[in-house]
């Protein structure tokens, strides 16, 4: 019986080694669904644009950003056009709709929360790169997201800065980031989610619906109609004008 029992472990114990996946090989196979991780260390920088709807009506939106460097994130309502700045060194935010005459400075903090997003969430270098960019990431099993038994991994990227990725077992896109950040203080934390992947003439593969954020009330839904990938950008883009 003893021995009967061993074997039937040690089967056990085999069939879970077979199937189970470390954070590396989930993370190469999410490389692989969006286009493969060379032609994703390629990109010099990408434009999209789209808008959100809010309350029925739609807020355009434009994004640049040049990896690694600077990024830019522009909206447009009631006529009036306002932006967020944010770079190696340095952030600013300009919102007329809130009464800003100019742009005004980030703190530290909020400079160094964004951060991250200079990789671009939309290229997954912050989690493909990991081991590079001396981020930590641990595997958590699997959580469910709105019915999908996701891959969970953990990425520390600093201590005010902890995002967790869930991945779909099938696609093996990212499905969903959430994000815990402390901010001039406070944490803020929220889900961010990504759905209607689509390819790319030149062989990427983009999240086109981004929804939520971080913070008390998360954020808006945003859906991207344009996406460029290595264009002429401007560096006037990503200093303030006013």
């Amino acid at each position: 019986m003893k021995k009967t029992t061993f074997l039937l472990a040690a089967l056990a114990l085999a069939a879970v080694s077979a199937t189970a996946q470390t954070a590396d090989e989930i993370i190469a196979k999410y490389a692989d669904a969006i286009g493969g991780k060379k032609k994703l260390e390629a990109i010099k920088n990408i434009y999209m644009e789209g808008s959100v709807d809010a309350q029925g009506q739609k807020i355009p939106i434009k994004s640049w950003l040049v990896i690694k460097k600077s990024m830019r994130q522009e909206f447009t309502f009631n006529g009036m056009t306002g932006y967020s700045i944010v770079r190696n060194d340095s952030g600013w935010a300009f919102s007329p709709f809130a009464g800003q005459k100019q742009a005004e400075p980030m703190t530290a903090d909020e400079v160094k929360s964004q951060q991250a997003g200079l990789d671009g969430e939309s290229t997954g270098m912050a989690l493909i790169n990991y081991k590079e960019k001396g981020y930590k990431v641990t595997m958590q099993g699997k959580d469910d997201v709105d019915g999908t038994e996701a891959y969970k991994i953990e990425e520390v990227i600093s201590d005010s800065l902890t995002q967790t990725y869930y991945i779909d077992p099938e696609t093996y896109y990212v499905i969903r980031i959430h994000e815990k950040a402390t901010v001039n203080g406070k944490v803020d934390e929220g889900n961010v989610d990504f759905s209607n992947y689509q390819k790319t003439p030149d062989g990427y593969v983009f999240a086109m619906d981004i929804a939520g954020g971080a913070g008390d009330n998360g954020g808006g839904g945003v859906k991207f109609t344009v996406v460029k990938v290595n264009t002429d950008m401007d560096a006037k883009l990503f200093i303030p004008t006013r």
